[in-house]
């Protein structure tokens, strides 16, 4: 059976759950109050999850076709609820919706009630769906753990570079998949994952929101804290709808992570990744190119200094690195969601400057601030550079669940795109 009808069966066990536990009496209307009575211990032995998350986000960027800034108010309600394990087996069932709460203008150009020519995108789409809705099953020793998911569910590889939630969208990607990690011994770990179809944040209404594939999955880890995580992994894409055929694409790459703990206060922060991307599967083109990526510096008492530098490389329009499940790296503004070709340049290098910080006297605030500095990878070109801030702060006088925050970018063009700026304020609860 299909992973995608999966889902939906799995949707009904949940909402059935009750039935399963307890089955009804219908003869003897008490014996059923009874029964529901003796129910509500069972149910709370479970897990209930939840998030609410007010956005308002404003995009605006110069040059034609775009005659007025972008406005995106919106709200993000996420309810969960896991059952009980039972032998090992559990059903976990999350619902999502996204509504535009107020006076909205904006973009997203691949879902045609909502396609905007004129105005920036914003990619958060009226939306309500199932998020996720799975099967686990775990066994075995600690040490030696294992835990399948079957159904719909969230999947991120390390930083998210080729596979990713796009936590910060208000549609997360999904995926319905098989997916199996193992707990292995001396602090190695493993997982595959076979990909059924995608359903993209663009929204299912998209022209390629939801588009299937065979693709597979492939991350062997290991890890000593305070130190080093490694990751070897394997991204083999193959979709099935023809627009999407040149991102068919087999990716294997190492990824090395820290931070490497000198003392309680003193740290250097460091990631060093490569990987190989080639064509694959339905992909008609020939593809070979690199992604390196190197970061590095030193950490203090919360406070933090990295400079960064990642290379996708790109030869010609086809020939240069795809991540299609990826949100947008490199800036916030999200100039830069696809690796960008303009006349013989193609490819993008990026270098850049990263501070962050958890101050004390903010007690529960953190802040991020990052300078990008762009160029093309062939036939070397200027592309821009760019400015991003961003403020989280948890309420804990109030609630510790409960965030608010703030984010900017500020995009100035040389050789690709026109000038930029975007920002957005934010409150969140989460269960």
């Amino acid at each position: 059976m299909k992973l995608f009808w999966i889902t939906r069966i799995l949707s009904v066990l949940v909402c059935s759950v009750v039935f399963i536990i307890v089955p009804p009496n219908l003869a003897a209307q008490d014996q059923v109050e009874s029964q529901s009575r003796a129910l509500w211990p069972l149910i709370k032995e479970g897990k209930f999850s939840g998030e609410a998350r007010y956005r308002f986000e404003a995009f605006e960027r110069d040059g034609a076709p775009f005659t007025a800034p972008a406005y995106a108010p919106t709200l993000r309600i996420a309810l969960g609820y896991e059952t009980p394990t039972f032998h090992g087996f559990s059903v976990f069932a999350e619902g999502a919706t996204v509504i535009v709460t107020g006076k909205a203008d904006y973009s997203i150009p691949t879902v045609p009630s909502q396609n905007r020519p004129d105005r920036p995108a914003i990619i958060d789409p009226r939306s309500l769906d199932l998020n996720q809705g799975y099967l686990r099953w775990t066994g075995g020793q600690p040490g030696r753990k294992f835990t399948l998911l079957l159904g719909r569910q969230e999947i991120m590889l390390n930083d998210g570079r080729f596979i990713t939630i796009s936590s910060w969208r208000q549609d997360h990607q999904n995926f319905d998949a098989a997916k199996l990690r193992l707990e292995l011994p001396n602090n190695f770990s493993f997982m595959y994952a076979y990909l059924n179809r995608v359903y993209r944040v663009f929204g299912h209404d998209a022209t390629d929101g939801k588009p299937s594939m065979h693709s597979h999955l492939l991350d062997l880890e290991w890890k000593k804290a305070s130190r080093v995580n490694l990751s070897l992994y394997g991204v083999l894409l193959d979709f099935r709808l023809p627009a999407l055929y040149t991102q068919s694409t087999q990716t294997f790459g190492l990824r090395a992570t820290g931070p490497y703990q000198f003392t309680k206060n003193w740290s250097v922060l460091y990631a060093a990744e490569f990987a190989n991307q080639r064509n694959f599967g339905t992909n008609p083109a020939h593809v070979d190119v690199n992604y390196y990526l190197d970061e590095l510096g030193p950490a203090w008492h919360g406070f933090g200094i990295q400079a960064g530098y990642a290379l996708l490389q790109g030869h010609s329009v086809t020939d240069k690195l795809t991540t299609p499940l990826a949100h947008p790296f490199n800036g916030w503004t999200d100039m830069f969601a696809n690796n960008p070709s303009i006349g013989n340049s193609h490819g993008l290098e990026a270098r850049y400057l990263t501070s962050t910080g958890a101050p004390n006297f903010l007690n529960g605030g953190d802040f991020r601030i990052t300078y990008f500095d762009y160029h093309s990878d062939s036939n070397r070109i200027h592309y821009g550079t760019e400015l991003d801030a961003a403020v989280a702060y948890r309420v804990k006088r109030v609630s510790k669940r409960w965030e608010i925050g703030w984010r900017f970018g500020r995009y100035w063009a040389d050789h690709l795109f026109t000038n930029a700026i975007r920002t957005s304020i934010y409150t969140s609860y989460s269960l």
